[in-house]
């Protein structure tokens, strides 16, 4: 997979190629070699000859996927010390780089990147991406749409790493990654690894995995046409899922990620998912949770598809159904994913603890916590966490009017909670972030209120930003929830009325929806 200049010899003995006709053998083991020897290209990329099949696109309608989450994120092996890292679509190819970040590992472990001693380089800036943005941390790292996109960072330091981990966007806009290329470089000003998401390798792995649990050969000569990608893609679906019934299909996540390819994440207006289709879905949503129990899966990348209630509860139904079969826990939609039932409420105790802790924390930093959104609608509506829902909500206080203003302040603030032993986390490019108590363990997401005189400006329906009368929500009020004296909004329903629209006393698990749905109300 990786090599200073030859890393062919490695590619030949990690594949278990199905047999397949020359040409494509050949494309299988030549690209890795090709790429690495040409490091004076910035556009380096493994070979992409059977990319280029007329079959590929219908065997593998979401070939080169990887997801934004600790479940599934791109893990690259690394070949030497890291001085340089860049990303880009191909040369002449349309497309947009479009990142959460990275993180460096060693044996398992992190590699903390000052952002100090980053030097970020980019074909052009989209203005959704914040500036300073730290590549190490999740945000948005986010080119515009345009011809060879490409991102790179440059360390002051190499660093000695053994795995590097690309996390993509959590939605269904992901997508614009799936022909990326990774390129990594140490202090020589080489290439010593090349990771192309569409490769040669990544087809020929992909076959080789299939091939494996199927029992059988699917060999690359199924891609030279459509026909018989087509009937070989429903073939093969319909044997994934009857294998999907019986059991785990693989523990392993980088096969997990290889199988996603078969799933179409986009679709034409009129079409629509097949029922092998959702149970394959189902089952690799139902593994990842099985895999890595606290994670909302990446039920997001597949937004596209997932176009009303209908087809939500659906594929509610396809993840607790592989659940059943493969040994995991049955498991509710929510807007973020899959997480358990009540999840909230099993561990109301250690949330209600944390939400005190943060709240001594923050007043002494001269920053109150006021409960908020669906925590708030949980406590006025019924006196406890949503059934639905799956995290912690609080609004601290910040003299700015604007969101520059806001941002140094509120880096300022993330290094305070930093330096008091709490893990700081920034999950998007928006304003929240999460803070994770040492104590207990769990995290809450807290949102800041941008105080400007009568007017303040917070995350509203769908994150975005707008003003609501300072009034509604400070000074701060109190309410006890859970037997704990906790600070609300100055006018607790007003706020719930301004947010959530005045049904907001009746349940709804899909209002404000990330996406539109074509089936609920808006």
């Amino acid at each position: 997979m990786t090599g200073k200049r030859s890393i062919g010899g490695a590619l030949r003995s990690m594949l278990r190629r199905p047999a397949a006709s020359q040409a494509a053998n050949q494309a299988a083991t030549q690209g890795s070699t090709e790429a690495a020897t040409r490091p004076e290209s910035l556009h380096v990329r493994e070979p992409v000859r059977l990319r280029r099949l007329p079959g590929t696109p219908t065997m593998f309608p979401s070939l080169g996927w990887f997801g934004g989450i600790g479940a599934a994120y791109l893990s690259v092996p690394l070949a030497g010390p890291v001085s340089v890292l860049r990303v880009h679509v191909p040369e002449k190819v349309e497309g947009q780089v479009d990142l959460r970040g990275f993180e460096l590992y060693s044996g398992g472990t992190v590699v903390p990147v000052r952002a100090a001693d980053q030097e970020v380089e980019q074909s052009s800036a989209a203005p959704s991406q914040p500036k300073g943005t730290n590549a190490f941390e999740y945000g948005s790292l986010r080119t515009k749409k345009e011809t060879g996109a490409w991102w790179s960072v440059r360390l002051a330091t190499p660093v000695e790493a053994d795995e590097l981990r690309v996390y993509n966007r959590r939605d269904g806009w992901g997508n614009r990654s799936r022909r990326l290329t990774v390129a990594v470089g140490g202090p020589d000003g080489g290439f010593h690894t090349v990771w192309s998401l569409d490769s040669d390798r990544v087809v020929s792995r992909t076959l080789a995995l299939v091939s494996r649990l199927l029992g059988r050969e699917v060999g690359a000569d199924v891609l030279e046409s459509e026909d018989s990608a087509r009937a070989a893609h429903a073939e093969v679906l319909a044997d994934l899922a009857r294998l999907a019934e019986k059991g785990l299909l693989t523990p392993d996540a980088e096969e997990q990620r290889l199988l996603t390819a078969l799933i179409p994440l986009r679709l034409p207006a009129d079409a629509a998912l097949t029922d092998d289709e959702w149970t394959l879905a189902g089952h690799l949503l139902a593994a990842e949770r099985l895999r890595f129990p606290t994670t909302a899966t990446s039920m997001p990348t597949y937004q596209l598809v997932l176009g009303s209630t209908v087809e939500l509860r659906r594929l509610e139904t396809e993840v607790n159904r592989a659940a059943a079969v493969i040994g995991g826990e049955p498991a509710g939609l929510t807007r973020h994913g899959f997480r358990d039932h009540g999840v909230l409420r099993k561990r109301s105790a250690g949330y209600v603890e944390t939400m005190r802790h943060a709240t001594a924390l923050l007043t002494e930093l001269g920053k109150p916590a006021l409960m908020a959104y669906g925590t708030l609608l949980g406590a006025v509506r019924e006196g406890d966490f949503l059934a639905h829902d799956d995290d912690v909500d609080m609004l601290i206080p910040l003299e700015a009017a604007t969101r520059e203003e806001a941002e140094p302040l509120l880096a300022a603030l993330r290094d305070e909670i930093a330096e008091r032993g709490w893990k700081v986390a920034r999950p998007n490019n928006q304003l929240n972030f999460h803070i994770t108590d040492p104590e207990t363990g769990l995290h809450i997401d807290l949102f800041p209120l941008l105080v400007d005189g009568d007017a303040t400006t917070l995350h509203m329906e769908k994150m975005k930003l707008r003003p609501i009368a300072t009034s509604l929500v400070l000074p701060a009020s109190e309410i006890s929830f859970h037997g704990t004296a906790l600070l609300a909004p100055a006018d607790p329903e007003g706020f719930l009325a301004e947010r959530y629209g005045p049904t907001w006393g009746t349940p709804d698990p899909f209002y404000d929806w990330p996406w539109k749905l074509s089936d609920a109300s808006d």
